[in-house]
């Protein structure tokens, strides 16, 4: 698991999912070299969404958001990962305004980690530490529900709306989104954002659904346009739809609606112009990538080209064979080649130049990728 947790203890170890007596779960804590005494304890969630799906990249901003969380939370909290991916914060209840401040220093924190990506969800308060497990079940239950809310905010459990228990498919939506698409008007986006927004307000008009209900009527929805375009127009070649697994790592409804616009507009044209607008988003983020590879991320190269990360994600891997990080990587290590051969900077420093604030873990990936480590490239160059 993660790295300087004693014991190598997880929240998962501590809240099991029954009632420990008070005394006991005091004594885990402590045993575990943690902050164990609390008034009316609460739990904050935290978690670090990334459009990138490989598991390296996931781990390694896990791991990252354990570290800063380590670095600035207060003395009495217990900080603990579980097994999810996510970083749990056990704290007292009269302290809440501590673990906000803790979300807007890391979000204020100059790291790897886009501010933007860092999510918070926070428990009811409970009379006693054994109570807890069901403090976490509260957490998470935030954390879902940052799909529809400004999560760049604290999620607090007890301001959380019911899930609607069920939809009904907005078919007349689905067809004004095909009116569009059998005309030129597919062509102008804000046409279409407005036609997408209403179909997404049809379908939660009785409350917002569950993330995944939403992505299966997304996937329906691609699918059915896809089939009536080409009945309609006789198409032969139309573009693919977005895999279940790129819209899955869509963090908010927000982004799904550009992501339907984007596939929409692939829907509509041919496969030739499709191609030909790729090409050219593609060749954009890569030039931006070599001239900024020292600051840039998915989200802000993104940003740049006007598409969404997780688009732009998947852009590379179908069009370039690697991941946007894979690519990344690989033109940071060759400046950093350059720089180990023409320059007397100590290695912590090439790191830095290079986009790298860790330079243990740019030293790892240096030899991961080269084969040696940078003072090892250095004396053999």
């Amino acid at each position: 698991m993660m790295q300087g947790v004693v014991r190598a203890r997880t929240l998962n170890d501590l809240l099991p999912g029954r009632s420990f007596a008070a005394g006991d779960m005091k004594r885990s804590l402590e045993e575990s070299g943690l902050h164990a005494y609390y008034v009316y304890p609460a739990l904050a969630l935290f978690s670090v969404s990334t459009a990138e799906v490989d598991l390296w990249s996931r781990r390694h901003a896990i791991d990252e958001l354990y570290a800063v969380i380590r670095r600035h939370a207060p003395g009495n909290t217990a900080i603990l990962p579980d097994d999810k991916g996510h970083v749990a914060v056990i704290f007292s209840w009269d302290d809440r305004e501590s673990i906000t401040a803790l979300h807007n220093t890391i979000c204020s924190q100059e790291h790897s980690l886009n501010p933007p990506m860092i999510s918070l969800g926070i428990s009811n308060p409970y009379p006693h530490l054994s109570d807890l497990h069901q403090g976490y079940e509260q957490a998470v239950l935030a954390m879902k529900h940052r799909f529809y809310l400004d999560h760049s905010q604290p999620i607090y459990f007890s301001s959380l709306i019911d899930y609607a228990s069920d939809a009904e498919y907005p078919l007349s939506m689905e067809d004004e989104l095909l009116h569009l698409l059998t005309s030129d008007s597919i062509s102008e986006y804000a046409a279409t954002r407005i036609a997408v927004d209403r179909f997404y307000e049809s379908l939660t008009r009785n409350g917002p659904l569950p993330v995944t209900k939403v992505v299966d009527v997304t996937l329906q929805l691609l699918v059915s346009l896809q089939l009536r375009v080409k009945s309609a127009l006789g198409q032969p070649h139309l573009c693919s739809t977005p895999d279940i697994t790129s819209l899955m790592y869509l963090r908010t409804l927000e982004e799904l609606k550009d992501a339907v616009c984007q596939s929409l507009k692939g829907i509509g044209g041919t496969s030739y112009a499709s191609d030909c607008l790729d090409h050219n988003v593609i060749k954009k983020a890569i030039t931006l990538m070599e001239e900024e590879y020292d600051r840039v991320s998915l989200h802000y190269v993104a940003d740049k080209v006007f598409i969404t990360p997780a688009y732009l994600s998947s852009l590379f891997k179908s069009k370039m064979g690697i991941t946007f990080i894979e690519h990344l990587t690989r033109i940071r290590i060759a400046n950093a080649k350059k720089l180990l051969k023409q320059t007397r900077l100590k290695n912590y420093e090439v790191a830095e130049r290079v986009g790298y604030n860790d330079s243990r873990y740019f030293s790892q990936i240096f030899k991961k990728m080269v084969g040696l480590s940078p003072s090892g490239f250095r004396d053999a160059n």
